[in-house]
């Protein structure tokens, strides 16, 4: 037993420690939080949630699972550096964190800070894009793709390192909330994917060789569009296969 018991505690000291930042409902939250626990997610843990503004619903979330979770200001640069630390955090996801992340943070999480856009970068990215104003600039532009995509952060607005991308078709009939919906079901496997691979020591691989995802359903009129990113050295996979 007592053999049994010091096995549980070196797997429970060997999990990869996340904080999450959000700034809102956290439901990408809540999408890392489960693939933590039905192992998708399998050598990591969410040891921390922060968020910027008090009384959003993330912050109940992370109530709900008993994970560790505080208000921080992002004028306070320097309690989110200390905070990271004390906790002794290897990884942070920012999962609608509207925010850039402090100099200090960045320069200490290098290639350790994943992010999510609602769209494919580098279109529609930068300060101002996100929420629905993404959606709104995507429909505006006649754009024929959409989607999402995890990056790495680094010191500007969207511009760090694409990971994983998500292919999105823009219906002839979409508003900017029908397209959110459908960007954000996405969105949330394209943020675990990624996750997944910060937590396994892979992210330079996703750096060297980004991945396209295609949903099944939506493949018709799609590789067109996949085939130009291939062209440009991204690696495509041609459906969503769940992992």
């Amino acid at each position: 037993m007592l053999l049994r018991h010091v096995e549980r505690e070196s797997r429970t000291l060997s999990l990869f420690k996340l904080a999450v930042l959000i700034s809102g409902s956290g439901s990408n939250l809540q999408a890392v939080i489960d693939a933590v626990s039905n192992g998708t997610i399998p050598n990591a843990k969410v040891e921390l949630v922060i968020s910027s503004r008090s009384g959003v619903f993330g912050l109940e979330r992370a109530k709900k699972h008993g994970i560790s979770n505080m208000v921080i200001d992002r004028k306070d640069p320097e309690k989110l550096s200390k905070t990271l630390e004390e906790y002794d955090i290897e990884g942070i996801v920012l999962a609608g964190y509207l925010s850039i992340i402090p100099p200090d943070v960045v320069k200490a999480y290098s290639g350790k800070i994943v992010n999510i856009h609602p769209a494919l970068l580098p279109m529609f990215g930068g300060k101002g894009f996100y929420g629905i104003r993404v959606h709104q600039a995507v429909l505006t532009a006649g754009v024929k793709y959409t989607g999402a995509t995890a990056h790495l952060a680094d010191r500007e607005y969207d511009t760090g390192d694409v990971l994983v991308r998500s292919v999105v078709p823009v219906l002839a009939d979409d508003t900017a909330e029908t397209l959110q919906k459908r960007v954000l079901k996405v969105e949330y496997k394209t943020l675990v994917r990624a996750v997944k691979a910060l937590a396994e020591n892979r992210i330079e691989e996703l750096v060297k060789k980004p991945v396209t995802i295609i949903n099944d359903e939506d493949k018709e009129g799609v590789m067109e569009f996949a085939k130009g990113l291939v062209e440009l050295g991204k690696t495509l996979t041609e459906a969503d296969n769940g992992d």
